[in-house]
């Protein structure tokens, strides 16, 4: 069993981390919608390679609002948060909601892409997470997000590890506030194992089996 717990209680009623679900996110509702009135196969609404990634894992949500400031020069930025989080019980060993690493961590050795801030801001959460021995937990950004204002970085963790987020933020000279709710990452329990793998020319059976899937598709 894999166990999230938090060290503010009243997080746990108002946004806990909960089972990803396709619903969560506005356009794919609107995407639900769509589908009722349209009689093709083919429509994103049935593809299940979405569907079942946004039907995976757990949702890593905002649990107060924060506010980014940045001003064009690629590094620094300013921060609000509604809520102290250091000076609230258990501020000690949580610190500010907001924090960063700096460009000399990542961007100085690894490119970025153009429309991002060289300093990745850290979302410093109040979620600890229990990883069962034998797994880890895959974190990554939100798949086909709503928000496209920040990318959360992707990373494995193992036994027990606070939940912070890491965000790429790609709003380089404006003032943004990100809602209490927002969905900052997903994270997908993966089985420590190896798995074999082949590499082989198709085969006229494979030919004849991929024939037969296109055809009951439509």
């Amino acid at each position: 069993m894999i166990k999230f717990k938090c060290l503010i209680p009243r997080v746990l009623k108002e946004t806990p981390i909960k089972n990803c679900n396709p619903t969560d996110f506005i356009w794919f509702n609107k995407i639900i919608e769509d589908l009722k009135n349209n009689k093709n196969n083919i429509h994103t609404g049935r593809c299940p390679g979405i569907i079942n990634i946004l039907n995976r894992g757990w949702i890593h949500c905002a649990y107060q609002d924060f506010t980014i400031e940045t001003n064009g020069d690629l590094k620094s930025f300013s921060w609000k948060t509604k809520i102290n989080q250091a000076k609230i019980k258990n501020g000690e060993i949580m610190s500010d909601y907001i924090n960063y690493h700096s460009s000399e961590q990542l961007q100085k050795f690894k490119p970025f892409l153009e429309n991002t801030l060289h300093t990745i801001i850290k979302i410093q959460s109040p979620w600890i997470v229990y990883i069962p021995e034998g797994y880890s937990l895959l974190s990554i950004p939100i798949p086909y997000n709503d928000d496209v204002r920040f990318t959360a970085a992707t990373g494995f963790l193992k036994g027990t590890n606070f939940c912070n987020v890491q965000l790429y933020w790609h709003k380089l000279n404006s003032k943004e506030i990100v809602k209490k709710g927002t969905p900052l990452c997903q994270y997908i329990l993966v089985k420590d194992e190896k798995i074999d793998f082949e590499i082989s020319k198709m085969t006229k059976k494979d030919v004849s089996h991929l024939k037969n899937l296109l055809s009951n598709i439509g």
